[in-house]
């Protein structure tokens, strides 16, 4: 039976597992900032799971853009690199993708139960299917199935300029074009850009405050110990709906805009009746074209490994003809 590595690695999170046969294994988790280099944290999930198993082949899902079976972690030092990773523990292939491309390549096998559907709209099937997902950064990707497979888009769109919607919102990006010269959406729409945000409103407010966490920004928003927390995440939440918006005009996303990421989970039922919706609608001319469209928040804790089995399974069929 075909026992395959599986790895997700993010800025901050590296998680891996091995399957058997169509069945993914037990998930380990190791913090990137941990090791070293991404070597090392594969030594030492082996060291756990049976080093001396055979291994048949790897896919590794990774946060940055992948160019020759390379990628250099957008917001960590790893450099991962199909060919040092197969030569030093002797697997026999080893492919690296995007690891929005792996979320992504999974939208169509994700059961409905790990999904929170916000708002109207009705998916077309066979359409494209757009993914968006805040986290360490910010990943973007677009599944376009087809009759003779899955085709999907990797984007560094999180990378693309900001625009802000309202009167707030446009003192929130001039605030940051101040401090960055250049306003990218994932300054705004990731962990780092929610206390971007923090940071813009307390400065609006004529206020100073040391930076928050992610973390602590959420706790006060929701505990009702700090209004100026409660904006930030309701701005987030206004922004992610615009920038969301965007992607599915761009990509024609009739079957669907998901929301993955760490973030969103945290807040889930205040995304929902927030401003998030309305914005991803705010569209002028094609206001009724985008409010046919769903959109979902992921609720499955490692969507990437669903997508990377069905990469896999690709990889295999082109192997079995060459």
């Amino acid at each position: 039976m075909t026992r395959l590595l599986l790895a997700d690695i993010g800025g901050t999170y590296a998680r891996f597992a091995f399957t058997s046969g169509q069945t993914i294994g037990t998930t380990w988790s190791t913090e990137v900032g941990a090791h070293r280099e991404a070597g090392d944290a594969i030594a030492a999930f082996l060291r756990t799971n049976g080093p001396h198993a055979e291994i048949d082949g790897a896919l590794l899902a990774t946060a940055g853009p992948v160019q020759g079976g390379r990628c250099q972690l957008t917001n960590a030092a790893w450099i991962i690199d199909e060919e040092e990773i197969a030569r030093a523990f002797a697997i026999p292939w080893v492919r690296v993708v995007n690891d929005l491309e792996a979320v992504a390549a999974g939208l169509a096998d994700l059961p409905a139960e790990h999904t929170r559907r916000i708002g109207p709209g009705v998916a077309i099937p066979g359409a494209p299917m757009a993914i968006i997902a805040p986290g360490t950064g910010l990943g973007m990707a677009c599944l376009f199935p087809g009759p003779s497979g899955r085709c999907v888009l990797p984007s560094e769109g999180g990378h693309a300029s900001l625009a802000g919607v309202d009167e707030r919102s446009d003192a929130i990006v001039k605030f940051l074009r101040l401090r960055y010269g250049r306003v990218s959406a994932e300054r705004v729409l990731s962990g780092p850009g929610l206390s971007n945000v923090h940071q813009a409103i307390i400065s609006l407010q004529g206020g100073t405050s040391p930076i928050r966490t992610p973390g602590e920004i959420t706790a006060s928003a929701f505990n009702g110990s700090s209004s100026a927390c409660r904006d930030a995440v309701d701005s987030f939440c206004t922004f992610l709906g615009a920038v969301a918006g965007d992607m599915a005009l761009t990509f024609g996303a009739r079957g669907g805009v998901f929301i993955g990421g760490g973030i969103v989970p945290r807040f889930i039922e205040h995304l929902a009746g927030s401003s998030f919706r309305r914005q991803f609608e705010a569209k002028g001319r094609l206001e009724s074209y985008v409010s046919r469209i769903p959109t979902c928040a992921i609720l499955h804790p490692h969507p990437a490994f669903i997508g990377l089995m069905s990469l896999a399974e690709g990889i295999r069929r082109s192997m079995a003809l060459a």
